[in-house]
C-alpha cells in the first residue's frame, strides 16, 4: 500500500507539472491502479494456469501452490486514487505537495477497510482544519458509534444467524415462503452490516476531528432506483456517477448529439452498473446484478422521453408508498445473484416464483413449541418463517423510519433526555447480551 500510494503521489505531481503529455500520465496512473487491483483481486483466475505453466517447465510450487494476499482495502483505495489523478488532471485539485499527508489520505485507518470512498479534494483540506472536539460533536459521534454497533451486532449478525447456510446453496429444499423470508432477512443483513460499519468508522473518525462522508441514507425507503443509488453506498454511487456515467455520456454525445438516441439512453447507465458489478467481483452473477440495476435505471428513464420528469415529493402519498414498495421488491430480487452463483440464483428464483413451491403452513408447531418439544427456530419443516426474524426486522425498520421521517440521522439527540437515557440503556443491554451470542461475523464488505 505504501508503494501504491507513493507511485500515485509522484504521478499526481507529474500530471500537475506537465504542460504536454498530462493525459498520458493520467492513463499510466489509471492503468497502474486498475492493473494492481486485477493482479491481487482476481488472482484466482490466472494463478491455476500459472501453476500448470510452471509445472511444465519443471518448477514445483509445493503443496500450497501460489497464493497472493490482497492488501487490505485495495478496492476502495484504487477508486480513491483514480479520482485523485483525474481531479488533478482536470485542474479541480492541485497535486498534494506533502508525501506524508498524501499517504495518510491513502492509509487513514477508519476508512481503509471498507470506505467510505473519500475524494482527495474533500478529505485533504480536513487534515489542515480538523474539527475541535465539543460536547455536541462527542454526542453526535457517540450516537454514530452506538447506532453502528446496534445495526451490526443486534440486526445484521442476529438476522444472519437465523438464515441457514444451506438455504443459499440448495434453495429447492425449502418452500417459497421460507426463501422469501430469508431473502428479506439477507437484504437487511447486508444493509445493516455495511451501514453499521460506516456509522462506526464515521464516529471514530469524528472523535479525531475528521468527518467522513455519509454512506447510507435509509435506502430501502427509496421511491425510484435513481433515488436508491443516491441513498445506497453513496460514496461509490457518486464516484461511479462522476467518473463513469458522466464521462461516458459526454463521450457518446460528441459522437451522437441527440440525448434521446437509444445508445445515449442505454449505454451510460448500463456500463456504469456493469462497472459497479465488476468492482464487487468478477463473476457472472455479480455482472448480472449490475446489469439488473442498469436495466432498472434505463426502464425508469423511459417516461422522460415524452413527458417531463415528475418530482417524487409532489406525488400523492399513496403513489410514493407504492413506488417505494415496487422499488424495494425489485432491489430485493437483485440481491439473489449478488449473494449466490448463477446456477443457485436461478434455482432460488424458481423456488420463489413457481406456484408449486408455495406450501401450506402447518401451525401444529405452536403446540409443540409450547410443550417444549420443539425450539422456536426449528420451524422449517412446518413451512412457517422463523418468527424471530420479524422480531429483529421490526426495530430495524423503525430505526430507519425515525431517521427517514425526520430527515435526520441524529434525530435521537433532539428527543427528551429521559427518552435518550432509556434508549441508550436498552442499547447497552442489547449489545451486552449480543456479546454472548454465537453470531459473530466479519463485515460483509471486507470481502470486496
Amino acid at each position: 500500500m505504501l508503494i501504491i500510494g507513493t507511485v500515485n503521489y509522484f504521478l499526481g505531481e507529474w500530471i500537475g507539472k506537465a504542460k504536454d503529455g498530462r493525459k498520458r500520465f493520467l492513463w499510466i496512473g489509471i492503468v497502474f491502479n486498475v492493473f494492481t487491483l486485477l493482479i491481487f483481486k482476481y488472482s484466482d483466475f490466472y494463478i491455476p494456469e500459472l501453476i500448470v505453466f510452471l509445472a511444465h517447465i519443471g518448477v514445483e510450487t509445493g503443496s500450497g501452490g501460489i497464493q497472493l494476499l490482497m492488501p487490505i482495502g485495495l478496492s476502495f483505495t484504487t477508486v480513491q486514487l483514480i479520482s485523485y489523478l483525474v481531479d488533478v488532471h482536470n485542474r479541480i485539485l492541485l497535486p498534494e505537495k506533502g508525501w506524508l499527508k498524501f499517504i495518510l489520505y491513502v492509509l487513514y485507518f477508519p476508512k481503509l477497510l471498507s470506505g467510505p470512498i473519500e475524494r482527495a479534494r474533500i478529505f485533504l483540506p480536513k487534515l489542515d482544519h480538523p474539527q475541535p472536539l465539543s460536547e455536541e460533536s462527542i454526542a453526535r459521534n457517540f450516537t454514530l458509534i452506538v447506532t453502528g454497533l446496534i445495526r451490526k451486532l443486534l440486526f445484521a449478525n442476529m438476522l444472519s444467524a437465523m438464515i441457514p447456510p444451506v438455504a443459499f446453496v440448495q434453495p429447492l429444499m425449502y418452500s417459497a415462503q421460507m426463501l422469501l423470508t430469508w431473502l428479506l432477512a439477507y437484504a437487511f443483513v447486508i444493509y445493516n452490516d455495511f451501514a453499521g460499519y460506516t456509522s462506526i468508522v464515521r464516529g471514530i473518525s469524528g472523535l479525531l476531528g475528521i468527518e467522513l462522508t455519509s454512506n447510507f441514507n435509509t435506502p430501502y425507503f427509496s421511491r425510484s432506483f435513481a433515488e436508491f443509488w443516491g441513498r445506497w453506498h453513496i460514496s461509490l454511487s457518486n464516484w461511479l456517477r462522476d467518473y463513469i456515467f458522466f464521462p461516458a455520456s459526454r463521450a457518446l454525445l460528441k459522437k451522437i448529439p441527440a440525448r434521446d438516441h437509444i445508445i445515449n439512453f442505454i449505454l451510460p447507465p448500463l456500463v456504469t452498473m456493469l462497472v459497479s458489478g465488476m468492482w464487487h467481483g468478477l463473476s457472472v452473477s455479480l455482472l448480472l446484478w449490475g446489469s439488473l440495476h442498469g436495466a432498472y435505471l434505463i426502464v425508469e428513464r423511459i417516461p422522460t422521453l415524452w413527458a417531463p420528469k415528475v418530482l417524487l415529493d409532489e406525488c400523492p402519498k399513496w403513489r410514493q408508498a407504492v413506488a417505494a414498495l415496487f422499488t424495494f421488491s425489485l432491489v430485493l430480487l437483485a440481491w439473489i445473484p449478488f449473494r449466490m452463483d448463477l446456477i443457485t440464483a436461478k434455482r432460488y428464483l424458481a423456488g420463489l416464483i413457481l406456484p408449486s413451491r408455495w406450501a401450506r403452513p402447518e401451525f401444529l408447531w405452536m403446540s409443540e413449541v409450547f410443550k417444549g418439544h420443539l425450539p422456536v427456530g426449528d420451524v422449517y419443516g412446518w413451512n412457517i418463517p422463523d418468527p424471530r426474524i420479524f422480531l429483529v426486522l421490526v426495530p430495524a425498520i423503525l430505526l430507519d423510519w425515525a431517521q427517514y421521517h425526520h430527515k435526520d440521522e441524529f434525530v435521537f439527540l433532539k428527543w427528551p433526555r429521559w427518552v435518550q437515557a432509556a434508549l441508550l440503556a436498552l442499547a447497552i443491554l442489547g449489545l451486552y447480551l449480543a456479546s454472548f451470542a454465537d453470531s459473530a461475523a466479519p463485515f460483509v464488505y471486507q470481502g470486496f
